[in-house]
């Protein structure tokens, strides 16, 4: 009962700061000239939504650590110890490797997921690297062709090294984690994943965004995944034709030329693509 009461009394005062914050953010942007006396602007959106997901965030975070009401993680499943036989079919779709060779293979969420968006953008980021290790890079994302074109412009992801699977069907095959329930539909189990309920380590890798984790500048990280976040929304429904997989989760197959498994990688929750977000393909070991 008293961390119930103590809950409570914390989200009257979360609320009263958020209140207070976005007064204040509106009267800097009305004194900055960005908007005007009872108009809408996209800037002042904008800001409003990032100054709720930071709150947002930070107060679950505080809340879990002074209350210690909390939701339990999913139960990860076992890694695989094989090639899942659900893979077989898309793999029979791909060009033979060459001896040697090595396939890697992101199951990706939605591609309006930003998951989906940043690690499409750090493979792009090490597309060299993944050339001259032989390494042939494939992707399935949920989606249709139109999000499929708008998300290859925008990552430089190859259009034709991405498939689709609009009804996440090879998700549900492999098994992989749906992401949160029970919170009024697809748009409340995201939001309450992105204040990392039932979603671990979300609320980590945000924070890392901020303060860069060392190895980045302060909110380097952060504003990419702004322009991320600008993107998706801009065109949302182009990315998301299907809000019904919002929160679906994906994985990560490497094969080798005889479709054996080297490594695999279930996502756990948001922002948890592999198993080290600073080196996102860390598990390949590029030359």
């Amino acid at each position: 009962m008293t961390g119930n009461l103590q809950a409570i009394g914390f989200l009257f005062t979360w609320v009263l700061l958020w209140c207070l914050g976005g007064i204040a953010i509106e009267a800097l942007l009305l004194q900055a000239g960005l908007i005007t006396p009872g108009g809408g602007s996209a800037i002042g959106g904008l800001a409003f939504l990032v100054w709720t997901l930071l709150v947002g965030a930070a107060g679950w975070a505080l809340c879990n650590r002074i209350t210690g009401v909390t939701q339990g993680p999913p139960q990860p499943a076992s890694p695989w110890d094989v090639t899942p036989e659900a893979l077989q079919p898309v793999l029979t779709e791909f060009p033979a490797l060459e001896s040697q060779q090595r396939r890697l293979l992101l199951v990706l969420s939605q591609l309006g997921d930003f998951d989906s968006v940043e690690y499409a953008q750090a493979v792009m980021g090490q597309w060299d690297q993944l050339q001259g290790s032989g390494v042939d890079v494939r992707a399935i994302g949920i989606g249709d062709e139109r999000s499929g074109d708008r998300f290859c412009a925008y990552t430089g992801f190859p259009r034709e090294r991405l498939s689709f699977d609009p009804q996440a069907a090879l998700h549900q095959r492999l098994g992989l984690y749906a992401g949160a329930e029970g919170f009024g539909g697809p748009w409340g189990n995201l939001m309450a994943m992105c204040a990392g309920v039932a979603s671990p380590g979300t609320l980590q890798e945000v924070l890392r965004g901020y303060h860069g984790g060392g190895r980045y500048l302060p909110f380097w990280i952060a504003s990419i995944r702004l322009r991320n976040m600008i993107e998706v929304l801009s065109h949302w429904r182009t990315y998301v034709p299907d809000e019904r997989w919002m929160t679906q989760r994906g994985a990560t197959f490497v094969l080798s030329d005889q479709e054996e498994l080297l490594y695999s990688w279930r996502d756990r929750g948001l922002l948890g693509f592999s198993a080290s977000m600073s080196e996102p393909l860390a598990f390949l070991e590029l030359q």
